[in-house]
């Protein structure tokens, strides 16, 4: 071998001995990687499994909106249903804003014992369902004693939203289940936890309430007109003076219903709840003692 050719042999090696340790300097230095390249996981679209509760809700709520309409198509003073969630109590309810419908035609509607009112002086719109059938609007005194009914002057933005049902005789209700007759349970602590909540169902909304307070009114007695002003739409207002502030009056209702409750529920009262009260007779007082239900609203829920 020349001496050339021998130079170009030593150059060579040179340079693949640069180069080896080049390469195996950039192994070291974690620069190259010479694991087995794993490929990824091809991603999969998968349609995640529908949500069976959500779509139950869904499906009632469906249902709670057809049924509203369905109603409301009956009678346009149709406002909606107050369910307990027991099933004691499961009834519409209306309003009527007057004596008067909004075109300026008087109401057909009924005395208690059945007659046409045709002279509308000294009534209010709480007259014109307290003896007549919402569906029929006609004189309804012993299959559904009329109508169950919101106050009059209610809005439902009111504080205080005022609801009355009748009750009845064992005579003709013996099964205890029309309109409010199932109130009476109430009257004894030992019916209340299973009963106590309720919903107001709307045409958009359902409302849930507690039963906070149950209390008798005696109408026979002035002190209870003058402390237990239920009828109140708003508490620190007097409705029946001009609407009137009255501040405080709120306060002095929840204490008043402490005294007067019939046992305590554990629930409490602020100034700052909105109410739902329900009214109905006690039986064998009608037009002397009134049971009173005053129920706390805990959530409204939108559909």
């Amino acid at each position: 071998m020349n001496e050339n050719k021998q130079k170009t042999l030593i150059a060579i090696v040179s340079t693949i001995t640069v180069l080896l340790l080049t390469f195996f300097a950039l192994i070291v230095l974690d620069i190259i990687d010479l694991s087995p390249s794993v490929q990824p996981e091809p991603v999969v679209d998968v349609d995640p499994e529908p949500d069976s509760q959500d779509d139950q809700i869904n499906e009632e709520y469906l249902l709670l909106k057809e049924k509203w309409q369905e109603n409301k198509k009956i009678n346009e003073d149709y406002v909606g249903d107050i369910v307990f969630e027991s099933g004691i109590i499961d009834v519409s309810f209306v309003q009527a804003k007057s004596v008067y419908k909004d075109n300026g035609e008087l109401y057909k509607f009924y005395t208690e014992d059945g007659r046409l009112v045709t002279d509308p002086e000294g009534y209010t719109g709480n007259d014109v369902y307290i003896w007549t059938y919402w569906k029929t609007g006609k004189y309804d005194y012993n299959d559904n004693g009329g109508s169950t009914f919101m106050d009059y002057r209610n809005t439902l933005y009111d504080q205080n939203l005022i609801v009355y049902g009748h009750h009845f005789s064992v005579w003709n209700d013996q099964a205890r289940t029309k309109a409010f007759t199932p109130l009476e349970l109430f009257l004894e602590q030992k019916n209340y936890m299973q009963n106590r909540y309720l919903k107001m169902i709307l045409e958009k909304e359902v409302r849930t309430y507690v039963l906070a307070a149950v209390y008798e009114f005696d109408a026979s007695q002035d002190r209870f007109f003058r402390d237990m002003q239920y009828w109140r739409t708003s508490y620190d207002y007097d409705d029946y003076n001009n609407n009137s502030y009255d501040p405080g009056y709120y306060e002095k209702y929840i204490e008043n219903i402490k005294k007067e409750q019939l046992y305590d529920t554990g629930v409490e009262l602020t100034t700052e709840d909105k109410t739902l009260t329900l009214q109905t007779c006690i039986s064998g007082y009608t037009g002397e003692l009134f049971e009173i239900l005053v129920f706390k609203e805990l959530s409204v829920e939108y559909y």
